[in-house]
Formats: C-alpha cells, structure tokens, sequence
C-alpha cells in the first residue's frame, strides 16, 4: 500500500470522484462500478498496480476462524456482487475476504425501481433490490472458472416469489444449498440470509418456530463449509438471544449483525432523509445500523462466548469505527456502504489503523 497515494486517492474519491457518481442514479453508478472492477480484474497490469496503490498487507491481521485463515479481518458484504463478477479485483483492493450474493435459487430480476437511493445527511443507503440475481445455476457455471484469492463465500436466500408453503419455501432454500455443495467450487463458507427485509413475506424464518423447522432441514445437508447466519437487527435482544439459542443447537459456525432497519424512528435518520423514506420502499444500510449492530454483536458474545464466529457489519467508514466493532466483540467485520461513501482506499486505510492498533498492544505488554 502507497500511503501517499492512498492518501491522495482519499481526497480525489471525496472531492471529485464522488460529487461525480452521486449525480447519477445510485443503482447505474452501482452497475457501471461494478462493470469497471470486473474489467479491471481481468487485466493484470491494472490489478497489480491498484494493489500497489491500495492494499495494505501484515501478517499481524492474520486470523483462522473455522478452519478458514482470513489474510485481514475486513470483508465486502453480501449485497454488492450479486452475480460474482468482481472476484478477481477485491484482492488487489485489500479486502481480507468476499461474500457472493445474495444467490437465490431460481433468478430475480429485482424489485421495481428504484432500487438504491443515498441518504447523504445519514450517511446511509436506501435499499429495495429484493435479491436481484442471475439464479444458481448461472452463477455457479460462472464461479466454476474462477480462482478465488481470498476466502469467498457464498450467501443464499430463498427465491423472492410467492410460495404455497413454509415447506415449499425451505424447499428452495435446501435445493439452492444442495446445488453449490454438488458443484465443486472452491468457495470457503456459506452464509444463509434469513433477514433480507425486502422480499416477499419479508422475514418468516426470523420466527422461532419457523427458523427451528428450516435448521433441521439444513442440518440434513451436513455441510461441506461452514455457514453464517445473516441475522436481522430490527429485533429486540430478547427476540435476538431466543433465535440465537435455536442457532446454537444446530449445525451453524457462525452469524453475522446484521441485516437493513426498518426502523424509521431510527434516531440516527436525518429528519428530512425520514421524509424521503416514508415516501419509498426499501431498508437502510450504513450509519442508523451502527448503534444496534455494535448491540447485538456485544450481546451474542457475552450470552455465547467462542459459540458462533462473530462477523459485525453496519455503518463502518473508517479505522476507528473497525476497532469498534471488533473491541465490541466481532472476529470479523464486514462494509458496503463505508466503501461508497468514503472510496476504495478506506479498506486499506482500515487495515493499516487495524495492523498498527494491534502492534501498540503488543508493545504495551512486552
């Protein structure tokens, strides 16, 4: 990582480059971007010097969790590379490791747009795409060519469509499992997203009841990776630790704080951002997850312990907000909307203040 060109790209991003994306539609802007890292993935000058521009590499963000060895603890979140086209450039950016999806096992178009929009004043993401994806099938005949560089993982929902049953619906949820398990792909964990708030019937396996039905049917599958729990955070802690008893009994290594709000008191909503929202579908990413994300990843770790791997996601735009969440008890954490708001770069950066955090404690105790 060239500190000075971090540094500059920091600057750039914030004072040109993002007035410029912000003037176009957010999920154009998402398209072209994501046509742009896959572009550049594919080009192995252009790989190599964003990795000298940006990445930040020390052994001391080392971490083994689950059997799986993670380069640095800052992963993308599921949600930006619906389809696994950018495998090939997050490395080169710094990211320790990458979640695909969420894959559904049938493809969705996506909800009717719009389906992103900025709440700049709340430093947040407005979110309506539903699990807009190409399907199963088509994404793992695409995966099958890839080589993945950093642990990649693959996150998985039920298809965004009306069904006749909650059977019909676990159903899905198991075939979609069952065809990345029979496809050989080298993808190193699953994560099953039970809290997409966007979907049809919204979030039936955030019950009790229904979540102990769907677990046992995947304990059936006996998997070959282990599988994180995308979990909702709109939820009370005692809603929280009744879903995190059920997940305990069962055969799942890890969760992950969390999923959008929907909560439109959220305090950290802008009033006017508050608006806008009670006029437009969708959930929020980004700062008004911060607070309850941070809750709920203290909560499980001290009613669990080393039970699950912790991953803590919501509202992380820089270094200090990264020691946070993991002084808060997450093993890994996970951003989005910080990458957007603040540039590429911030990976780096948040690997640089994480590396050099924890030399200064091992200073402190020799």
């Amino acid at each position: 990582m060239n500190g000075l060109l971090s540094a500059t790209t920091q600057v750039l991003y914030k004072n040109l480059l993002k007035l410029i994306f912000f003037q176009f539609d957010p999920e154009f802007a998402h398209n072209q971007n994501v046509l742009a890292g896959k572009t550049l993935g594919e080009i192995h000058f252009a790989k190599k010097f964003i990795d000298w521009m940006w990445a930040y590499r020390n052994p001391v963000l080392t971490k083994t969790m689950n059997g799986i060895t993670f380069p640095n603890p800052v992963g993308l979140s599921a949600g930006f590379d619906y389809n696994g086209n950018l495998t090939n450039i997050l490395p080169a950016i710094g990211f320790g490791f990458h979640t695909i999806g969420t894959v559904t096992l049938k493809s969705y178009v996506g909800n009717t747009p719009p389906r992103l929009g900025r709440f700049v004043r709340s430093r947040a993401l407005l979110v309506n795409k539903g699990l807009k994806n190409d399907g199963a099938i088509a994404i793992i005949k695409k995966l099958k060519k890839c080589r993945f560089e950093i642990p990649t993982g693959i996150s998985i929902a039920s298809t965004n469509q009306y069904f006749n049953s909650e059977k019909e619906q676990i159903k899905d949820i198991v075939e979609c499992f069952s065809l990345f398990e029979a496809s050989k792909l080298s993808h190193a964990y699953y994560e099953l997203n039970i809290s997409c708030p966007n979907t049809f019937g919204g979030e039936p396996f955030t019950s009790p009841a229904r979540l102990e039905k769907l677990m046992k049917k995947m304990d059936k599958l006996n998997l070959s990776r282990p599988m994180y729990i995308k979990m909702p955070i709109d939820q009370s802690e005692k809603e929280t630790l009744s879903l995190l008893n059920i997940l305990s009994r069962h055969n799942t290594q890890g969760v992950i704080f969390g999923n959008l709000t929907k909560d439109k008191t959220n305090p950290a909503v802008h009033p006017e951002d508050r608006k806008v929202w009670l006029t437009r579908k969708g959930n929020l990413s980004g700062k008004p997850t911060w607070q309850r994300s941070n809750t709920l990843v203290a909560l499980t770790r001290k009613h669990f312990g080393s039970r699950f791997t912790i991953i803590g996601t919501g509202g992380i735009f820089s270094g200090q907000d990264a020691l946070q969440k993991l002084a808060a008890g997450a093993d890994l954490i996970q951003l989005i909307t910080g990458m957007i708001y603040e540039g590429p770069q911030v990976i780096g950066s948040i690997n640089r203040y994480l590396a050099e955090d924890l030399m200064q404690q091992k200073e402190k105790s020799q």
